[in-house]
């Protein structure tokens, strides 16, 4: 555990997932056995309480799994709890200025980078805290933070945001950005792919890794293609539903030939 913002950093492939609905403990551990490196938890469209998410960072820790969590706002206090749960970043939805990534890296790491506030005797140093002039860079640099570009004002901010100290990957989210750009859903429009190829270039320019979260394995192949390594793909509710689907089907095809 610990190398994902390394290998990220470096260019190599990172494949994840989403938790978009179903609060489970041992959901993690599941997502390991499959092969994925990480999970983010969506508390933006989903709806898990404090509880519900400590459990699963808590599990995932013991699984060698790394826990982001995509907050739904840039507040303090969400930030502030969510990284003493003991997550391993925050996917951070709606970026569209230098500010908000600004705002993002403050709440989130400790001085000399941001103002994070302290609280040490917690699950994030397995409640053996060492000097605070000793934790803070460590928790700093194993600290990821992903911003999502979903606007226009975003693409127009791209560089700026990319050049913020302390954000690391720079996360297409498709969906937003593609109604925001006038073409609903259609991630292979001309302005689309437009948009995702410059992503891929500003964020290494800046020396940020960038990656997309989908389940749409063709649009993933391109991203890769153009220098994407961050692949967050589909969801547990997603890959449920296929499966379910799929057995369902193959049963009724067997019914029919009986």
């Amino acid at each position: 555990m610990g190398n994902l913002k390394e290998r990220a950093g470096r260019g190599e492939q990172v494949l994840g997932t989403m938790i978009s609905e179903i609060s489970c403990p041992n959901l993690p551990r599941i997502l390991k056995a499959a092969g994925f490196e990480f999970f983010v938890v969506d508390c933006e469209h989903g709806y898990f309480d404090f509880s519900q998410l400590a459990a699963m960072i808590s599990v995932a820790k013991g699984a060698e799994i790394e826990a982001l969590v995509r907050i739904p706002t840039i507040e303090r206090g969400i930030i502030t709890k969510v990284m003493d749960m003991g997550a391993d970043g925050l996917l951070v939805p709606m970026v569209n200025t230098k500010e908000d990534a600004q705002k993002i890296v403050s709440f989130a790491k400790y001085p000399a980078l941001g103002h994070r506030g302290a609280s040490t005797q917690r699950v994030h140093t397995n409640y053996n805290p060492p000097k605070l002039e000793e934790y803070f860079p460590i928790a700093n640099n194993r600290t990821m933070i992903w911003v999502q570009i979903e606007t226009g004002e975003a693409m127009g901010n791209l560089e700026e945001i990319a050049s913020v100290e302390g954000v690391d990957v720079i996360m297409v989210g498709p969906n937003d950005l593609s109604i925001d750009l006038g073409t609903p859903g259609d991630l292979f429009s001309p302005v689309m792919t437009e948009a995702m190829k410059t992503v891929a270039k500003t964020a290494g320019r800046a020396g940020k890794a960038s990656g997309i979260l989908t389940s749409n394995m063709e649009a993933i192949r391109s991203c890769r293609s153009w220098g994407m390594n961050v692949i967050s793909c589909d969801s547990e509710v997603g890959m449920l539903m296929k499966m379910a689907k799929s057995v369902v089907k193959k049963l009724s095809e067997s019914d029919s030939e009986q």
